[in-house]
């Protein structure tokens, strides 16, 4: 009788959809290049859907202070599994936002998790999106000046 209820309450947790051990989110590593000055801050930001895509409020952002010219490498703690975007940009004096001229445009590197079809607009989140897994958690980005 007793093996009979313990058989129905493990069935019960089972069914119940617990999913022991499988983490909702990872780690992102991420290797941001082509790095030309040594001096401001490499800011991250990862963007889980099309809603939340370049609001900064509903990114995960990190920063790391640029010592070196080339190549940095950072680790983005908790970012949900799936689809997600990375934009990424060099501030280079260090004044926390990406600097534009007078018509919009960066005159601050930037990157985005895989490369915008056009320029001359923001990209879509879609057209730099790509698939974070735990078997896909490295991202490389290469800096660009528009």
């Amino acid at each position: 009788m007793y093996y009979h209820l313990l058989i129905s309450l493990l069935a019960g947790v089972l069914s119940a959809g617990f999913n022991i051990g499988a983490p909702d989110d990872g780690v992102l590593h991420l290797k941001v290049s082509n790095i030309e000055e040594a001096r401001g801050w490499i800011w991250v930001g990862v963007y889980d859907s099309k809603e939340n895509f370049l609001i900064k409020e509903k990114a995960i952002v990190e920063g790391k202070e640029v010592a070196d010219t080339g190549s940095l490498e950072m680790i983005v703690d908790h970012v949900r599994y799936g689809n997600c975007a990375v934009a990424v940009f060099h501030d280079i004096n260090g004044n926390g936002e990406m600097d534009r001229n007078w018509l919009g445009i960066p005159t601050e590197p930037y990157a985005f998790s895989r490369k915008p079809r056009s320029k001359w607009r923001l990209p879509r989140f879609d057209e730099v999106a790509f698939d974070f897994a735990p078997r896909q958690s490295n991202l490389s980005v290469t800096l660009d000046k528009w």
